[in-house]
């Protein structure tokens, strides 16, 4: 893609009332424009970011056997109601009428609507287990939306659900996806720790957070060393003081000491034992062998997709802009031409034409009315894992300048040595 045709525009303020540095980097680097509060547009190079994470997490999802499927966002109270959680979730429920005066939800999440499916699927132990998943919009009406991506009114999910017969079953299934995730994870360039916390308003018998390790984080974690919690599951609200004497004491009954090291977290995913609590109220059921019924033994499974772009870039970048991991970043060459000379544009664009037959994704900043600095500059705040450079100076030599964002020094190379080297 050329710069001067792509839809993007990279701005050199930072804005205003912008706290996190994932915040303001994607915005000023024409990844993602807010249309209001806690709704964001992804433009080009943001959902270029967006479809590589959800490849990956597709391809390791497949890879443990999960069926991709979709539900919808609009969906009737009936399910809600038969759930128990029309009345039991807050305000962040959003909740309207049609035209006849029917109640409808904006799924938040979507327990009631895949187990409403599985009714008309799963009859008997011989349908079980199954293991299905949707990359899906939520919407959440968010008192506070803060932090760019990190907390939306409107947002992307990917929830995968499980059905068993037993504790076993869900306990198989459960570890499946903890492994896909660390996967997923490791393949998207962070770092996670997997903690213990609380099931909230998902409910079922256990849950775990995977959980990126930030000072900019908004979940509190204590640890002990041997065991690592989230602090609500302590008991501890996110607005309370950790610090303070009643929460000291809940730390200790939990533990039994008051030797834990506290620490901020971002959440990037999380999975739940939901157990019998969706089955039994809306009467999924399957016959066994001896003919008895049984309600269905089931797992949630959910990563954020909009989180994890912020995280990766939280976790990712310098005083210049973003540092895109390759697996993930919207191109992998940012091509810049210096100065109107002929020869060099000519030369610049040959690479540019070698570069993308070579199926190397490559974004050329051909501007002509940017100066050498502000090409330069943005190309560091937009992040993508190389920078190369053709100008007089190298042209006069034959060569280009490159260099990997991650890295200080750039070094040069020559003209027909760049596919070759952009490939390793």
């Amino acid at each position: 893609m050329r710069y001067s045709k792509s839809f993007t525009k990279t701005t050199k303020e930072k804005p205003k009332e912008v706290e996190l540095v994932s915040h303001e980097y994607l915005l000023r680097s024409g990844f993602i424009t807010p249309l209001g509060a806690g709704f964001y547009t992804y433009l080009p190079l943001g959902f270029r970011v967006l479809k590589k994470i959800r490849n990956i997490i597709e391809e390791e999802l497949a890879n443990i056997g999960v069926e991709e499927m979709s539900m919808p966002v609009v969906q009737p109270a009936r399910i809600w109601k038969e759930s128990g959680r029309w009345l039991e979730v807050g305000p962040e429920l959003w909740k309207f009428q049609n035209r006849s005066e029917e109640d409808f939800a904006l799924a938040m999440t979507h327990e009631e609507a895949v187990t409403d499916a599985a009714k008309q699927i799963i009859f008997s132990y011989k349908d079980l287990p199954k293991i299905v998943n949707q990359i899906q919009i939520k919407v959440r009406d968010e008192a506070r939306p803060r932090g760019g991506l990190l907390r939306l009114r409107e947002f992307l999910m990917q929830d995968g659900y499980s059905f068993d017969k037993d504790e076993a079953g869900l306990d198989k299934s459960y570890n499946l996806f903890m492994e896909a995730y660390k996967k997923i994870f490791a393949r998207v360039g962070i770092k996670t720790a997997i903690i213990e916390s609380d099931t909230g308003a998902m409910g079922g018998s256990g849950a775990h957070e995977f959980m990126m390790i930030a000072k900019s984080g908004e979940d509190k974690i204590i640890s002990d060393g041997k065991r690592t919690v989230n602090a609500e599951k302590v008991g501890i609200a996110r607005e309370e003081d950790i610090d303070s004497a009643p929460a000291r004491a809940k730390i200790k009954e939990f533990f039994g000491h008051n030797n834990v090291e506290f620490m901020r977290g971002i959440e990037v995913g999380n999975i739940f034992k939901l157990g019998t609590k969706y089955s039994t109220s809306m009467k999924l059921q399957y016959v066994d062998e001896k003919n008895k019924l049984h309600p269905v033994v089931m797992g949630s499974y959910g990563i954020g997709l909009d989180r994890l772009i912020a995280s990766i870039v939280e976790a990712s970048h310098d005083d210049k802009g973003i540092i895109w991991p390759a697996s993930v970043a919207p191109y992998r060459v940012h091509l810049i031409h210096l100065g109107d000379n002929y020869k060099v544009i000519d030369a610049a664009t040959k690479i540019y034409d070698e570069l993308w037959a070579a199926g190397i994704e490559t974004f050329y900043d051909d501007r002509d009315e940017a100066s050498a600095g502000d090409k330069l500059n943005d190309a560091d705040l937009i992040g993508l894992p190389y920078r190369l450079v053709v100008s007089e100076k190298t042209i006069a030599k034959n060569s280009a300048e490159i260099k990997a964002r991650d890295k200080k020094t750039a070094s040069n190379i020559k003209l027909d040595e760049v596919v070759k080297t952009l490939r390793e």
